[in-house]
């Protein structure tokens, strides 16, 4: 039985690792390509980079994990039995289900160091993952002055230089405009050549500029508004600095991205549930207060009758005893309060309502921790039988039927957790609607091939089909 179990450990972990590095590359291909527009152009050092797609990396696993699972599983057992090497061990007498043992307990192990990391790390790293993303998203583009074209990314100046020489240093036909808040062109410098520089920690940014003019309006003049005071200035050269230190990449405080589902673990959703089913039952509570005056019968309140339904209200000849002038006056009043205590309520149902959707995007995201884990396994009841039926192995055949199952398992959970966010469904029947869907198949496939049924026969379905061609035609005859 030992050599058993190392034969089925060693068919099954290089497949697993190999399949599941794989696809962890394809989803980070993917994840570069829907990011290349925020990291381009900034500038940004490599570690900065580095920093991002590592933290992204645990994002990943949820995407990866079960594609590996389905492919390694699928390619295992299919190698195992396109060699005959299962139908021996069946001769041998070892049952299919001593067979998947030792790749069942790896995927058990694997579903519970998934649990961890899914409660553990892959929140803190989608924190920093996310926080790091928002302020590259938010910094200013590299410095990059180009030819002929106004560069705006210094804060109060917009630059200009018609041509550059091949040393990157030398400028000509230099234009700068100096802006200042709440005010057009203050101050306009136009120079034949010049020299920038660098400073050696890139943030100061040194202009020598040669044979020039400068005009500069002069705004503090207590007659600017009227006059518009200037001076003209000609230079042979000036020297301007310019701090470069905005263009840095600014950290955001992590506190403030902490209230997102995606970074709490099981502590932190269900504090938040709670917190968001107390707030729910609290403004339930004072909205009833507030309608009462409106509402006396809180039967009719509940059961969503119309104010005119108010026993208060039945009788309105109480209008009769004034006159027709006040009672326009006192229609209007009523008005008006009708129409504000209509914002009031739908403001207060849209506030309610979004804190509905946050607790049950909390409530879902708490059953995803034990989801992630489970469908692994139920993942493997499926693939390793549909491996041992269709007897093929190597990358082919595998890769279809495991893309295939993958887009399955990911449509029918995508369908799930959308009716739980939507309230269409209990949150956790969405959160578990994808292993409720493919765990019946699983333990179907299972006992199929347990029993060597041949269900993917093409001469046992083509006989179905003759013997429904002959009873048509049959019919026909009559």
């Amino acid at each position: 039985m030992k050599k058993i179990n190392l034969l089925v450990v060693k068919a099954f972990i290089g497949p697993f690792l190999g399949t599941f590095f794989i696809s962890m590359f394809l989803f980070l291909m993917l994840f570069l390509w829907k990011y290349i527009d925020d990291l381009v152009g900034k500038g940004l050092e490599w570690h900065v980079v580095a920093r991002l797609l590592f933290f992204s990396l645990a994002d990943l696993i949820p995407m990866a994990l079960p594609l590996a699972v389905l492919l390694s599983s699928l390619m295992t057992f299919g190698n195992l039995s396109e060699s005959y090497e299962m139908v021996a061990l069946k001769a041998s007498g070892v049952s299919i289900y001593r067979a998947l043992l030792p790749a069942f307990l790896i995927i058990v192990f694997l579903s519970v160091l998934t649990f961890y990391v899914s409660n553990i790390v892959i929140p803190k790293a989608n924190l920093e993952a996310k926080s790091l993303l928002w302020d590259i998203r938010n910094k200013k583009p590299a410095f990059d002055i180009k030819e002929g074209i106004f560069y705006n990314g210094i804060d109060g100046y917009q630059i200009k230089v018609g041509s550059k020489d091949a040393d990157n240093e030398v400028i000509r036909d230099i234009l700068i405009y100096e802006l200042k808040p709440g005010y057009s062109e203050l101050s306009i410098i136009r120079a034949e050549s010049g020299k920038m520089k660098l400073s050696d920690d890139k943030r100061l940014l040194y202009f020598t500029l040669f044979k020039g003019i400068r005009y500069e309006e002069l705004v503090e003049n207590a007659n600017y508004r009227n006059r518009i005071p200037s001076t003209t200035t000609f230079f042979e050269e000036q020297k301007i600095t310019f701090d470069l230190s905005d263009l840095d990449l600014k950290e955001t405080d992590k506190a403030l991205f902490k209230g997102s589902a995606v970074m709490m673990n099981i502590n932190e959703l269900q504090l938040a549930i709670d917190s968001a089913k107390r707030e729910i039952k609290n403004r339930n509570t004072a909205t009833r207060d507030f309608l009462r005056p409106y509402y006396p019968d809180p039967k009719l309140l509940m059961q969503g009758s119309n104010v005119k339904d108010s026993p208060a209200l039945a009788n309105d000849t109480i209008l009769l005893n004034f006159s027709k002038e006040n009672r326009y006056n006192i229609l209007e009043l009523a008005l008006g309060s009708t129409r504000n205590l209509k914002s009031i309520i739908e403001s207060s149902a849209q506030q309610l309502e979004d804190i509905k959707n946050d607790d049950r995007m909390f409530t879902i995201k708490w059953h995803e921790k034990f989801t992630l884990s489970f469908v692994l396994i139920v993942l493997f009841l499926l693939a390793a039988p549909l491996g041992t039926i269709i007897r093929k192995g190597g990358l082919g055949m595998p890769m279809v039927v495991s893309i295939v199952m993958f887009i399955l398992y990911y449509v029918v959970n995508m369908i799930g957790v959308k009716m739980g966010r939507e309230g269409l469904l209990p949150e956790w029947a969405g959160a578990w609607l994808a292993s409720f869907f493919l765990l019946p198949l699983g333990l179907f496939l299972l006992k199929k091939a347990a029993s060597e049924s041949a269900i993917f026969d093409k001469d046992k379905y083509q006989k179905i089909i003759d013997r429904f061609n002959r009873y048509v035609k049959a019919k026909q005859g009559k």
